[in-house]
Order: C-alpha cells, then sequence, then structure tokens
C-alpha cells in the first residue's frame, strides 16, 4: 500500500483549485468533495478561492452561535461561519482534518467556511443523478450518487450567501 503525504495531496488539491480560478471561463465537471456534519457535500472550485488549515480565530460576542468568528488570513480579515452549525446540525469538532474554505473573491464577502474535512477532487461524469428531497433549502442543489454508493449533494454556494440568514450573524 503506498503512503498518502497529505501535505501533498493538499498542495495538489489547492493547485487545481488555482488551475480552475485561472481558468473561470471554462466550464468543468470537477468539483472538491468536502465533509460536513457527517454528509458529503461537492463544492465548484469557481465559488472558493482557497483550503487552509483553520487558523486562529476571534470570537465576536453577540452573534449568532453558527458564527464562530473572525480570522486574520494574510491580512485580510474573514468572517468564519460553522458551516455544519449554519445548516442546522451538530456543531464542527475543531480536529487536525478541519479545515476553512474562503469564498471567492466575485462574491465580495470576506466569508469562510469551516468543514469536517477535505475528502478531494470529484468529477461529475463518474456519478448519476439523484432525485432530491422535495422542500430542500436553496443551498442544497443537486444530489449525486457515486460508484461506490456515497450520496452526495451539491452545496449551492451563491444561493447560501444570497440567503438573508447567512448575512445577520447577530444574535
Amino acid at each position: 500500500m503506498a503512503r498518502l503525504n497529505l501535505h501533498e495531496y493538499q498542495q495538489d488539491i489547492l493547485a487545481r483549485l488555482q488551475e480552475v480560478t485561472a481558468n473561470a471561463g471554462s466550464t468543468s465537471s470537477s468539483r472538491l468533495g468536502v465533509e460536513v456534519g457527517g454528509q458529503h457535500w461537492l463544492i465548484n472550485l469557481r465559488d472558493i478561492s482557497e483550503v487552509l488549515p483553520v487558523p486562529d480565530i476571534s470570537p465576536v460576542p453577540l452573534t449568532r452561535s453558527w458564527f464562530l468568528g473572525m480570522a486574520n488570513v494574510r491580512g485580510n480579515l474573514y468572517g468564519i461561519t460553522d458551516l455544519a452549525a449554519f445548516m442546522g446540525g451538530p456543531f464542527t469538532s475543531m480536529t487536525a482534518q478541519s479545515r476553512i474554505l474562503l469564498v471567492h473573491e466575485r462574491y465580495q464577502v470576506n466569508a469562510a467556511l469551516l468543514i469536517d474535512r477535505l475528502v478531494g477532487l470529484r468529477t461529475l461524469e463518474s456519478m448519476t443523478v439523484q432525485t432530491p428531497e422535495p422542500g430542500e433549502p436553496d443551498t442544497h442543489g443537486e444530489h449525486y450518487k457515486d460508484e461506490h454508493g456515497q450520496v452526495w449533494q451539491v452545496l449551492a454556494l451563491e444561493g447560501l450567501l444570497t440567503g438573508s440568514e447567512f448575512m445577520q450573524v447577530a444574535a
């Protein structure tokens, strides 16, 4: 069994993410697979600018419980949201595998999403489309099933960011 160098793996994903961001005009079926609250999600690579280890987070008083606070990333402040808690699930336990996803600049919001762990790149062509449950929120896009039977949900990041609750962090 080959040893997997986690640092090299993450660097490869970051390089792919930068490549997709640079080629934003082209269409790609690659999605970033992440685990959030025990569920598997697919995120369009063009919706995020970076995947980073969890930085120091400064809590902000009188905010909702899912808003963890602010973090300084290379001189820029980002509001950190616990994605699992925001979606009504349990709070994310911070582990060595936890990551933040920086929302792409084109959305004009300095937001970052806390996830349980990075799963890796997934290609939609290798999956089959599933019928979503009626009444799912706008943040839940299409559902796919991979070759191993794992169900993945597409995170419609634009729907999340433009939803009335996401930007209302005051308690």
